[in-house]
Protein backbone atom coordinates (compact mmCIF):
# COMPACT_ATOMS: atom_id res chain seq x y z
CA UNK A 1 0.00 0.00 0.00
CA UNK A 2 0.90 3.73 -0.78
CA UNK A 3 -0.44 6.66 0.47
CA UNK A 4 0.72 10.17 -0.88
CA UNK A 5 -0.13 13.33 0.80
CA UNK A 6 -0.24 16.58 -0.40
CA UNK A 7 -1.22 19.79 0.95
CA UNK A 8 -1.31 23.69 -0.46
CA UNK A 9 -1.62 22.95 -3.89
CA UNK A 10 -3.56 26.13 -4.38
CA UNK A 11 -5.09 25.05 -8.64
CA UNK A 12 -4.75 26.81 -10.61
CA UNK A 13 -1.42 28.19 -10.23
CA UNK A 14 0.98 28.30 -13.09
CA UNK A 15 2.97 25.15 -13.49
CA UNK A 16 1.00 22.83 -11.15
CA UNK A 17 -0.14 20.30 -13.39
CA UNK A 18 2.97 19.58 -13.91
CA UNK A 19 4.57 19.14 -10.76
CA UNK A 20 1.38 17.17 -9.31
CA UNK A 21 1.84 14.71 -12.87
CA UNK A 22 5.63 13.67 -11.97
CA UNK A 23 5.06 13.62 -8.33
CA UNK A 24 2.71 11.28 -8.79
CA UNK A 25 4.25 9.24 -11.83
CA UNK A 26 7.25 9.12 -9.68
CA UNK A 27 5.32 8.20 -6.82
CA UNK A 28 2.49 5.87 -8.01
CA UNK A 29 0.25 5.90 -4.89
CA UNK A 30 -2.83 3.43 -4.38
CA UNK A 31 -4.52 6.70 -2.77
CA UNK A 32 -3.61 10.27 -2.86
CA UNK A 33 -5.13 12.58 -0.16
CA UNK A 34 -5.23 16.20 -0.85
CA UNK A 35 -5.12 18.00 2.56
CA UNK A 36 -6.60 20.79 2.29
CA UNK A 37 -6.04 24.62 0.45
CA UNK A 38 -5.87 22.00 -2.89
CA UNK A 39 -8.01 25.28 -4.45
CA UNK A 40 -9.45 28.27 -3.48
CA UNK A 41 -13.55 27.72 -2.96
CA UNK A 42 -14.40 30.07 -0.72
CA UNK A 43 -18.20 30.61 -2.80
CA UNK A 44 -20.21 28.68 -4.69
CA UNK A 45 -19.53 30.37 -8.04
CA UNK A 46 -15.55 28.59 -7.43
CA UNK A 47 -16.83 25.04 -7.60
CA UNK A 48 -15.59 24.36 -11.08
CA UNK A 49 -11.80 24.69 -9.52
CA UNK A 50 -12.87 21.98 -7.55
CA UNK A 51 -14.00 19.83 -10.28
CA UNK A 52 -11.16 20.88 -12.38
CA UNK A 53 -7.97 19.96 -10.05
CA UNK A 54 -10.50 16.66 -9.45
CA UNK A 55 -10.27 16.32 -13.24
CA UNK A 56 -6.25 17.38 -13.76
CA UNK A 57 -5.17 14.24 -10.86
CA UNK A 58 -7.84 11.77 -12.23
CA UNK A 59 -6.49 12.13 -15.62
CA UNK A 60 -3.13 11.49 -13.92
CA UNK A 61 -3.78 8.49 -11.53
CA UNK A 62 -6.72 6.96 -13.06
CA UNK A 63 -6.50 3.90 -10.72
CA UNK A 64 -6.02 6.23 -7.46
CA UNK A 65 -8.47 6.28 -4.86
CA UNK A 66 -9.26 10.18 -4.45
CA UNK A 67 -9.43 11.74 -0.46
CA UNK A 68 -10.15 15.63 -0.23
CA UNK A 69 -9.43 17.45 3.09
CA UNK A 70 -10.84 20.53 3.38
CA UNK A 71 -8.81 23.35 4.45
CA UNK A 72 -9.56 27.25 5.66
CA UNK A 73 -9.35 28.42 1.67
CA UNK A 74 -11.36 25.91 0.66
CA UNK A 75 -14.39 25.05 2.88
CA UNK A 76 -17.25 24.62 0.13
CA UNK A 77 -14.89 22.19 -1.81
CA UNK A 78 -16.81 18.77 -0.12
CA UNK A 79 -20.52 20.78 -1.18
CA UNK A 80 -19.19 21.04 -4.55
CA UNK A 81 -17.73 17.27 -4.94
CA UNK A 82 -21.31 16.21 -3.65
CA UNK A 83 -23.12 18.49 -6.00
CA UNK A 84 -20.71 17.12 -8.75
CA UNK A 85 -22.50 13.54 -10.26
CA UNK A 86 -19.12 12.17 -11.23
CA UNK A 87 -17.37 12.20 -8.47
CA UNK A 88 -19.95 12.34 -5.93
CA UNK A 89 -19.73 8.58 -5.46
CA UNK A 90 -15.73 8.46 -6.01
CA UNK A 91 -13.92 10.99 -4.09
CA UNK A 92 -14.20 11.26 -0.62
CA UNK A 93 -14.34 14.62 0.84
CA UNK A 94 -13.99 14.90 4.56
CA UNK A 95 -12.06 17.43 7.31
CA UNK A 96 -10.01 14.44 8.24
CA UNK A 97 -8.47 11.20 6.81
CA UNK A 98 -7.42 8.40 9.47
CA UNK A 99 -5.01 6.08 7.94
CA UNK A 100 -4.67 2.88 9.85
CA UNK A 101 -1.66 1.20 8.42
CA UNK A 102 0.30 -1.43 10.16
CA UNK A 103 -1.59 -0.89 13.67
CA UNK A 104 0.11 2.89 13.31
CA UNK A 105 -3.22 5.40 13.06
CA UNK A 106 -2.18 8.78 10.51
CA UNK A 107 -4.67 11.65 11.35
CA UNK A 108 -4.70 13.58 8.47
CA UNK A 109 -6.21 16.99 8.67
CA UNK A 110 -4.84 20.53 7.85
CA UNK A 111 -4.17 21.71 10.81
CA UNK A 112 -6.33 24.59 10.62
CA UNK A 113 -8.47 24.10 13.34
CA UNK A 114 -6.13 24.57 15.96
CA UNK A 115 -3.07 24.07 17.70
CA UNK A 116 -0.98 20.55 17.90
CA UNK A 117 -2.18 19.94 21.40
CA UNK A 118 -5.69 20.65 20.56
CA UNK A 119 -5.87 18.46 17.47
CA UNK A 120 -4.56 15.63 19.02
CA UNK A 121 -6.89 15.85 22.12
CA UNK A 122 -9.75 16.77 19.57
CA UNK A 123 -9.12 13.67 17.60
CA UNK A 124 -8.48 11.28 20.33
CA UNK A 125 -5.03 10.77 18.94
CA UNK A 126 -2.69 8.05 21.09
CA UNK A 127 0.61 8.64 21.89
CA UNK A 128 2.11 6.38 19.15
CA UNK A 129 -0.35 7.40 16.49
CA UNK A 130 0.84 10.54 13.70
CA UNK A 131 -1.05 13.80 13.12
CA UNK A 132 -0.24 14.85 9.85
CA UNK A 133 -0.70 18.60 9.18
CA UNK A 134 -0.29 21.17 5.91
CA UNK A 135 -1.54 24.44 7.59
CA UNK A 136 1.36 25.60 8.58
CA UNK A 137 4.62 25.72 6.40
CA UNK A 138 7.00 23.58 7.38
CA UNK A 139 8.08 20.38 5.68
CA UNK A 140 9.01 18.58 8.65
CA UNK A 141 8.81 14.96 10.68
CA UNK A 142 8.81 16.05 14.70
CA UNK A 143 9.74 12.15 15.94
CA UNK A 144 8.72 13.08 19.30
CA UNK A 145 5.59 15.08 19.32
CA UNK A 146 4.61 12.49 16.72
CA UNK A 147 3.92 15.06 13.76
CA UNK A 148 4.47 15.56 10.39
CA UNK A 149 4.32 18.93 8.54
CA UNK A 150 3.41 17.80 4.84
CA UNK A 151 4.70 21.55 3.47
CA UNK A 152 2.91 22.49 0.14
CA UNK A 153 2.96 22.22 -3.75
CA UNK A 154 2.90 26.05 -4.54
CA UNK A 155 5.19 28.16 -5.37
CA UNK A 156 3.78 30.58 -2.72
CA UNK A 157 5.44 28.15 0.12
CA UNK A 158 9.48 29.00 0.57
CA UNK A 159 11.61 26.31 -1.30
CA UNK A 160 12.89 24.34 2.21
CA UNK A 161 8.70 23.77 2.72
CA UNK A 162 8.05 22.79 -0.72
CA UNK A 163 7.31 19.03 -0.81
CA UNK A 164 5.04 16.04 0.05
CA UNK A 165 4.59 12.74 2.41
CA UNK A 166 4.67 9.37 1.28
CA UNK A 167 2.80 6.63 3.57
CA UNK A 168 3.95 2.91 2.77
CA UNK A 169 3.03 -0.25 4.86
CA UNK A 170 6.77 -0.25 6.46
CA UNK A 171 7.91 3.44 6.30
CA UNK A 172 6.95 7.29 6.01
CA UNK A 173 8.77 9.93 4.61
CA UNK A 174 8.81 13.06 3.26
CA UNK A 175 10.02 14.27 -0.07
CA UNK A 176 11.33 17.57 -0.98
CA UNK A 177 10.47 19.36 -4.20
CA UNK A 178 14.11 21.20 -3.97
CA UNK A 179 15.86 18.33 -4.30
Amino acid sequence: MKILVMSNIRFPEPHIESTLSSIIKKEEPETIVLDGDTTQCYWDYECPRVIDVLYVIRSIAPWAQIIYVQGDMDPHAIKCIMAEPRYREEIIGTTMYIADVSSIKYYILHGHQGDIDQLRRSVGAGPWDWIIVGQYKRLEMDKLARVIYVGGITREFPPESRGYLVITDSNHYIRSLSQ
